[in-house]
């Protein structure tokens, strides 16, 4: 034995001198998950999880947009010639309630796109998240706030020349771009819609993000000049006045120097046949 301060240590022989350490005994409690009876959220977050998983209801969701929006394109073409304008004017026209039918169909294809960006914030889907939540707050601020008046025609009358013209080539842009962008996802393996899908931005593109900036800048000057009388409060004026000029912001500056070099890497060598002959190679 020794002595240390005021304590006397007793040292075992065994133990060849040392001081025995003491292990506290722990006990590892494992849960049984099944043992517990499944609660309410937790058989919900479960059939979320196999709902969310499932194939099925996006490939619905991927059919029903490309026919949402094969139809709208069919409408512009109606509108933009002279066939069946009878059965077409009824979409462009103002309702007693103050609406226009063919916002509220794309307003519904929109929400289509946004759980698309959804699933691509949880992984499920490849894309550029940034971009998609991006290109849809543009659609948003669009549809609420530039096309309706555009498509009715009522700034045509207050001096905007071709208004309505523009918004019929911004939904020129975006039908003609989800139409060619739905067959991907419903047929993976095509080599064809994967082409249409790089190769038909590179057109539609352009053309719509001038159309969106020109028409968003034309609006929010005359709500400038007009002032908030024409909101119940003047938050709702400057929050879309921020988003006007948010809209002519990004496709001035962003989409010629961010976007469109993206699309152009991709697209590019798709047009020329590159990507095909890679995929080719690397398969054999």
């Amino acid at each position: 034995s020794t002595r240390r301060g005021t304590k006397r240590v007793h040292l075992s022989s065994e133990t060849g001198g040392e001081r025995p350490r003491r292990v506290a005994a722990t006990r590892k409690v494992v849960k049984d998950p099944e043992s517990r009876p499944p609660s309410f959220w937790h058989d919900a977050r479960a059939k979320y999880n196999s709902f969310m998983e499932s194939d099925s209801i996006f490939t619905f969701a991927n059919a029903t947009g490309l026919l949402g929006w094969s139809f709208i394109l069919l409408t512009l073409l109606s509108q933009s010639t002279t066939l069946f304008t009878s059965y077409t004017d009824s979409f462009f026209e103002i309702t007693p309630t103050g609406r226009i039918p063919l916002i509220d169909q794309l307003f519904l294809l929109e929400v289509i796109c946004f759980t698309e960006v959804g699933r691509i914030a949880i992984g499920q889907l490849k894309g550029n998240l940034v971009l998609g939540v991006v290109l849809h707050t543009i659609r948003m601020t669009c549809l609420h706030l530039v096309l309706p008046d555009g498509l009715a025609g009522a700034y045509d009358m207050h001096g905007f020349n071709n208004q309505r013209f523009l918004s019929m080539l911004v939904l020129y842009s975006w039908s003609l771009t989800e139409v060619g962008r739905y067959p991907m996802y419903l047929f993976p393996n095509s080599a064809m819609a994967r082409k249409v899908r790089l190769v038909l931005p590179l057109f539609t593109f352009p053309a719509g993000a001038a159309a969106e900036a020109l028409g968003a800048y034309r609006v929010m000057n005359k709500m400038i000049r007009i002032g908030d009388s024409i909101y119940s409060r003047p938050i709702f004026y400057w929050i879309a006045v921020s988003l006007l000029g948010m809209v002519v912001l990004i496709n001035v500056l962003l989409g010629p120097t961010m976007a469109y070099p993206a699309l152009l890497k991709k697209g590019l060598p798709a047009l020329m046949g590159r990507a095909e002959r890679k995929r080719t190679t690397k398969t054999e």
